[in-house]
């Protein structure tokens, strides 16, 4: 809360100097803080701006009982590494109960496969829903959107780019990769591990590494042969994978590709085999299952972890920006659920308190943007809801906690990816007693990267 001043009298003017100097040194406290912040990447300043927009969030117009579908995936399976993430729709569906606009959410697990997709959008059919948050990636989701295409039911996708028939609010592959390339510092030789998640594409790289079965700790040996962070003398030479002839140190940079939780334990077998050179993760690492991999695997948190992406994490909470009061009230969000006793998970196995360290931003308003869509359509018809959503602006005076939407087009996110950087620092903007807390990242935007 600011505090102002007010009735002074003139007696008390000969004293104006001594405020000068109270508030010359507020500013240079800071200014002194804004550059702590961008110098120690790892240390981001923790107080949040006041959350003056309000944690309900008021949608008139939609009929009482509105339904909308989350697809899942649990389990290890493709895209899996978002299920912790996807809690963030259930902030939603408590914000807007909150504001008195009554909706529920109906979850559906695709166990990783594309038919399991096909069947999870089936049933949430079924139920009536107005539209659907896949709150997934990978090839798998096909089936989800081919799906729901032939249902006429709108589909949003928070954590994958956009496909046939759906909106993305994830950045585009393009920007993404472009952001990677930044990442990289003008490394004239990378080196991507490809750990199962591919080439990314656009990414130039000089060398590719396939894991191929290989172990960890193998792997990220041939690595630091690869980097020159050990000899390779009297040990059999790597071999470059396209020509199977040896490879002495010719890298410069790493780029690792793959689910999260794989690139979580060998950036955790990276760290052992004291790996220097910069190393590059795909956007996949940005989900809470990579920081977990990474302390499961016995890594060190207090690293250097680079990926690409835009900024949806609490750390947004930190900026006195309209973004940044929206993050603040969605963190809000997360604390009123968590204080609930009876809020229970997506899978209703766990109670939300459990989950709340990773329930996140781009799921909340993929959830808040359909209903949104309900809203201005004053129905929850599937087609009606989808002509709506597709005329729709977006932004924090709309009670959506990231960057501006545009559904004008597939590509919902008009922001550009940007390189990002990740702290170990909890911001103590969420709950302290959730289990996995303790093994969690806050990503954001790292502002020395050009």
């Amino acid at each position: 809360m600011t505090h102002a001043v007010e009735g002074a009298d003139d007696a008390r003017r000969p004293r104006q100097p001594l405020a000068v100097v109270a508030v010359a040194v507020l500013v240079i406290a800071v200014v002194i803080a804004a550059v702590v912040l961008v110098v120690d990447r790892n240390t981001p300043a923790a107080e949040a701006v006041p959350a003056t927009v309000p944690v309900p969030i008021r949608v008139a117009h939609v009929p009482h009982g509105t339904a909308i579908g989350v697809v899942v995936t649990l389990g290890d399976g493709e895209g899996s590494e978002w299920d912790e993430a996807a809690q963030g729709a259930l902030v939603a569906e408590r914000r807007l109960t909150l504001g008195g606009t009554d909706v529920r959410i109906v979850t559906r697990n695709d166990g990783g496969s594309a038919g399991g997709g096909a069947e999870a959008v089936e049933a949430l059919v079924a139920e009536g829903v107005a539209g659907i948050v896949v709150a997934s990636s990978g090839a798998h989701i096909s089936g989800a959107l081919e799906a729901a295409s032939d249902a006429g039911v709108p589909v949003v996708l928070p954590y994958a780019p956009n496909g046939s028939d759906s909106w993305s609010t994830a950045p585009s592959t393009a920007s993404t990769s472009a952001a990677m390339e930044r990442a990289l510092r003008g490394a004239r030789s990378p080196l991507l591990v490809d750990l199962g998640g591919g080439a990314p594409s656009g990414l130039p790289v000089a060398h590719v590494l396939t894991a191929d079965g290989a172990d960890d700790a193998a792997l990220a040996a041939t690595v630091a042969e690869r980097t020159g962070a050990v000899s390779a003398e009297g040990a059999p030479p790597a071999g470059d994978d396209q020509t199977g002839s040896p490879a002495p140190a010719d890298s410069d940079a790493v780029v690792v590709s793959g689910p999260a939780a794989r690139q979580g334990a060998f950036v955790a077998a990276l760290q052992s085999a004291d790996v220097t050179v910069p190393v590059v993760l795909t956007p996949q690492a940005t989900s809470p299952a990579f920081a977990t991999a990474l302390t499961d695997a016995h890594g060190s948190l207090s690293g250097t972890f680079v990926s690409a992406g835009v900024a949806t994490d609490d750390a947004s909470a930190l900026t006195s920006d309209g973004q940044g009061r929206a993050m603040s009230a969605f963190l809000g969000g997360v604390r009123v659920l968590a204080d609930d006793a009876d809020a229970r998970n997506l899978t209703a196995d766990q109670p939300f308190s459990a989950v709340a360290w990773a329930a996140d931003s781009r799921s909340h308003d993929a959830v808040v943007a359909l209903v949104r869509a309900v809203g201005a359509a004053r129905s929850d018809d599937p087609a009606a809801v989808s002509d709506a959503l597709a005329t729709l602006r977006l932004d924090a005076g709309d009670g959506i906690a990231g960057p501006a939407l545009d559904f004008h087009r597939q590509q919902a996110l008009r922001a550009d990816a940007t390189v990002l950087a990740a702290s170990a620092q909890q911001l103590g903007l969420r709950p302290t007693s959730t289990a996995g807390a303790a093994a969690s990242l806050v990503w954001f935007r790292d502002s020395t990267a050009r």
